[in-house]
């Protein structure tokens, strides 16, 4: 089957259940989980369900349609989850491996219980907190393993082509992060102006900044 995020699918969703990620950013980041064939998806930050929690869980379900990872689970953390715990909770499709969460810090109770394999692919979009997004980062980093994939949405800490505005979200986490060495960029979408996948003047800008990084 061709590894693209179903418009058909996308139809399954309610108008209620909304997200802001662009199109190509939902693509990627489907792209990015169907291709890491995860046991642990946690997602920091998944709003009321419909944009990065949506690409995961799509992503997650073709490949149990494909007889791979059936064991898998996504872990979702969130205060504003209700409408994706309705949604996802009573579909058939996807159910069985989403658990909701509140809050991040319920993470720190979770992992060293054993409950689940440690994450091999994280995803940040939460709120507008520098230090707690280098906190949230900090603890899986002692977890996680070589191979792992980190993603993160609003990565860009310039004014950025799409509004004109600054996002804080990664201001801290951003050069903490590309200060290690033991990580590495696999695929970034810029958020700025000029730089791909922002390159019509003529059209709104299609990233407010995407990267994916992985664990060496």
């Amino acid at each position: 089957m061709e590894n693209i995020l179903p418009r058909e699918a996308e139809h399954q969703l309610p108008e209620w259940l909304t997200g802001q990620m662009s199109d190509l950013e939902r693509q990627k980041l489907f792209d990015w989980v169907y291709t890491s064939e995860p046991s642990t998806v946690v997602e920091i930050g998944g709003g009321s369900g419909g944009g990065s929690t949506f690409s995961i869980a799509e992503a997650m379900a073709r490949l149990r349609d494909e007889g791979k990872c059936q064991n898998s689970v996504l872990l979702t953390a969130d205060p504003e989850n209700g409408p994706a715990r309705e949604f996802y909770g009573q579909n058939e499709r996807y159910k069985d491996f989403i658990k909701f969460l509140s809050f991040s810090s319920e993470f720190e109770y979770i992992f060293p219980s054993q409950l689940f394999p440690p994450p091999d692919f994280l995803f940040f979009d939460g709120p507008e907190d520098p230090t707690l997004n280098l906190e949230d980062f900090k603890f899986f980093d002692n977890i996680v393993k070589s191979g792992c994939k980190f993603s993160c949405h609003d990565w860009e800490t310039s004014p950025r082509a799409f509004d004109g505005a600054t996002s804080v979200k990664a201001s801290m986490l951003r050069p903490y992060l590309e200060g290690l060495e033991t990580w590495e960029t696999s695929e970034y979408l810029s958020g700025l102006d000029g730089e791909w996948p922002n390159l019509d003047p003529e059209s709104r800008a299609v990233s407010v900044g995407l990267i994916c990084m992985v664990k060496k």
